[in-house]
């Protein structure tokens, strides 16, 4: 099998309106009413963080959580940007002058609203709606973030009774094993899903969420997941959440957004996170995956994390 992550595209951006039409690659969604927070180390963008404009701009937004939140996004040796993606100006100012009283006043500020945008009060420029480079690689970019929750929302309708039946069949199958037994049939089924993510069968993706169930099997399932391989897991994972019933849900969501959040996908994590803690605000996975988003840890602490043994029962 070969886990190696491809090699990154590189968006290049000469002026704001190219770092504009760059972002929705970044994010994997349009950030429309948004607020965007990125940290640059020269000409790199090291860090970013978007939060909803509705939470920025409510009457009870506290500066000091939203400073606690960005520590590991802003740091004083790093130029920091802010963008303000909303459609009515006026609370585009507003939700600046908001964020910079809780993080300082940002190296840039930038206004994106009907397709133009304007940095520093200077003049509006229009935006382009795609970026070349980006597209040519394959990139791809989903209409809304209310797009990306749905993508992890689980089966459909249509699907429930069918896959109800294959579902109860699955955990039968796994609870019928001793816990040895569960460990060693999770690498095999995982080696093969990772092999072609996309080809696993249902039967496939429904054992592995049964077997992911208990938190020893959890453990060998995150043995191969590293920053390289974490594309090819979010894949499988995915695959996996799309089928699922709500029960079987909220492990496989940790390990997608486990996956997510090491391959750099903090939309699709948060998104993970969401749903899979509406469903089990308990689950020992799923709420370590929040310590890590609320904490701003980075993905090379990952190997820390790991022997801190989180996995649970």
């Amino acid at each position: 099998m070969n886990s190696s992550k491809p090699a990154p595209v590189r968006l290049r951006a000469a002026s704001p309106a190219q770092l504009v039409a760059a972002l929705p690659y970044l994010f994997g969604f349009r950030p429309d009413q948004s607020v965007i927070i990125l940290s640059l180390q020269g000409r790199r963008i090291e860090a970013a963080a978007r939060l909803d404009a509705a939470v920025v701009l409510d009457a009870g937004f506290n500066p000091a959580v939203l400073r606690g939140r960005l520590a590991s996004v802003v740091a004083p040796s790093r130029l920091t940007i802010v963008v303000a993606w909303i459609d009515n100006v006026d609370d585009a100012r507003r939700a600046i002058n908001a964020v910079g009283g809780a993080i300082g006043l940002p190296d840039m500020a930038v206004i994106v609203s009907g397709g133009r945008c304007q940095a520093d009060g200077g003049p509006w420029q229009d935006c382009a709606d795609h970026v070349t480079e980006a597209d040519e690689a394959g990139l791809t970019v989903l209409n809304s973030r209310a797009a990306l929750a749905a993508s992890v929302a689980g089966p459909s309708k249509d699907e429930s009774a069918e896959i109800a039946e294959a579902w109860a069949a699955a955990c039968r199958f796994v609870d019928a094993m001793t816990p040895v037994k569960q460990r060693a049939r999770a690498s095999r089924v995982l080696a093969n899903g990772l092999a072609e993510p996309g080809r696993l069968s249902l039967e496939g993706r429904l054992e592995l969420a049964a077997l992911a169930r208990e938190g020893g099997v959890r453990d060998v399932m995150t043995g191969p997941l590293t920053m390289r391989s974490a594309d090819r897991h979010v894949e499988l994972w995915q695959g996996v959440v799309a089928k699922v019933p709500e029960e079987g849900a909220p492990a496989a969501l940790g390990l997608l957004g486990l996956a997510a959040w090491l391959a750099g996908e903090g939309a699709l994590q948060v998104c993970c996170l969401e749903r899979g803690l509406a469903i089990d605000p308990g689950h020992s996975l799923l709420r370590l995956l929040e310590t890590i988003n609320v904490m701003g840890v980075r993905p090379g602490e990952w190997a820390r994390v790991r022997r801190l043994g989180y996995m649970g029962a």
